[in-house]
């Protein structure tokens, strides 16, 4: 299996797709066209999850009251809901495995923005943050956001819980949290590592997501999961956690 193609062909089935609405309303309605990009990643998503997890939108109601709402929502499929309709959903904090901000295109103020949203979501879950998964991801970015992350991401999540762990911008551009060092051992690493992979990064992103929802209940077999050729060997930064730059 060639898994890197596969990766750029999900890049490829999400390019194709974006603009299918946009197409009809060019810019009339932008509130619309938001919500088709969301609903395409969700549906890229959920061909791939197990049964252990369902995918949705909607709020988490934590102690703090209720969440802003959030473009995707995975959750686990034995908790029960508080509300749902079709794909709308009313969650504990219990229940929640990941939450993905979506953008049609991420300048620096837009990137700024969706971190901090997600942050302070991840902070409101409090303990059971520890288990859910924080993502962004934006169809396009308008210049290279490298210096974006180096400059944001320690400043705006400076608690654990507020991490942002996978990030996919354009079509090259992916982030991911390493907690223990990808190179093994268990001491604390904490730092992010972003990458250039070009027209690989919604593959990435992906399957990396679904490996973190999944954690308990299955291990992904990464000979089919991710590409042979290590993502270590395109690593453009190294981001530890409160640094200040």
């Amino acid at each position: 299996m060639n898994v890197a193609q596969h990766f750029r062909s999900i890049t490829g089935e999400l390019e194709s797709l974006k603009d299918r609405v946009r197409n009809f309303i060019a810019d009339q309605h932008w509130l619309t066209d938001g919500e088709w990009k969301e609903s395409v990643l969700r549906t890229v998503i959920a061909q791939r999850l197990p049964d252990t997890v369902r995918i949705g939108r909607g709020f988490v109601l934590t102690e703090h009251g209720p969440s802003t709402q959030c473009d995707i929502l995975l959750y686990r499929a034995d908790c029960p809901v508080l509300f749902r309709d079709a794909d709308l959903v009313f969650l504990t904090p219990d229940a929640v495995l990941g939450i993905v901000e979506v953008k049609s295109r991420a300048s620096k103020g837009v990137f700024e923005s969706a971190v901090t949203k997600l942050a302070d979501i991840g902070f409101h879950l409090g303990r059971h943050a520890d288990h859910c998964c924080l993502g962004l991801f934006a169809y396009d970015i308008d210049t290279d956001p490298n210096q974006w992350y180096k400059e944001i991401l320690p400043v705006r999540c400076w608690h654990t819980s507020q991490v942002v762990d996978l990030i996919s911008l354009g079509c090259s551009s992916f982030v991911r949290w390493w907690k223990y060092s990808p190179s093994g051992g268990d001491a604390h690493y904490e730092h992010w590592h972003s990458y250039g992979l070009e027209n690989m990064s919604a593959g990435y992103f992906i399957a990396n997501l679904i490996d973190k929802v999944s954690s308990g209940t299955t291990t992904l077999d990464e000979r089919f999961w991710y590409p042979e050729s290590s993502k270590e060997n395109h690593v453009v930064d190294h981001i530890p956690f409160g640094f200040r730059p």
